[in-house]
């Protein structure tokens, strides 16, 4: 048994999408993507399960809400994702069979997820408390602000969001707009609140890997 974070997916309304083959195609690169760039902290590969599932474990859930993001911003539909934090125990040495609290935390966080019409829950234990609650309030916070945004600023800041390190020119020359314009959405989008958010979310998640 080891301490790890298991991520489990659902795409939204996937039977409802007109081009199955290309989301699905970009979940498998999205997937492939994450293996190799978190390569250090992945411990089951992520992948598609069943139906418009997908699945992954990692080390530590330290880079949870990163590879969730990197997930969400290249697919062109919305998902759900439980992140469920806690054991994992590996049967026979293999992927195949794997069981453990992290794995049911996170099937949890899936169903709340899908019922209350989140994009993203933790769960790192079954009395919730007080780590849980203030980590999915920050991630609903997020999210809400999220879903104010026009289509437009959901592209930019979508992109904005897997390239930090762009400088406001570099995004106007991508988009093919003005510095300033580019300036104005990311006001507009409360970006840098946004960023505030995530950036105690990250801290939420890796305190639970000291605790």
């Amino acid at each position: 048994m080891s301490s790890t974070c298991v991520l489990i997916g659902d795409i939204r309304s996937s039977r409802d999408l007109e081009d199955w083959p290309t989301v699905f195609g970009n979940l498998e690169k999205a997937l492939r993507e994450v293996n190799s760039e978190f390569a250090d902290d992945v411990v089951v590969d992520f992948a598609p399960t069943v139906g418009d599932e997908f699945q992954g474990a990692l080390r530590d859930a330290r880079n949870a809400y990163a590879v969730y993001l990197h997930i969400k911003g290249r697919l062109p539909a919305a998902i759900y994702c439980g992140i469920g934090i806690g054991d994992v125990e590996k049967l026979l040495g293999s992927d195949v069979g794997m069981r453990g609290t992290a794995f049911y935390r996170a099937r949890d966080a899936l169903e709340f997820c899908k019922g209350r019409k989140r994009s993203v829950t933790v769960r790192s234990s079954e009395q919730g408390g007080l780590t849980d609650e203030t980590l999915n309030m920050l991630l609903h916070f997020i999210e809400s602000l999220e879903d104010s945004w026009t289509g437009r600023q959901r592209e930019v800041l979508g992109y904005y969001r897997l390239h930090p390190d762009h400088t406001y020119e570099q995004l106007g020359n991508h988009f093919g707009i003005a510095r300033q314009s580019i300036r104005d959405i990311v006001s507009a989008g409360d970006w840098e609140l946004i960023g505030e958010g995530e950036t105690l979310v990250n801290k939420w998640l890796a305190s639970i890997c000291c605790s």
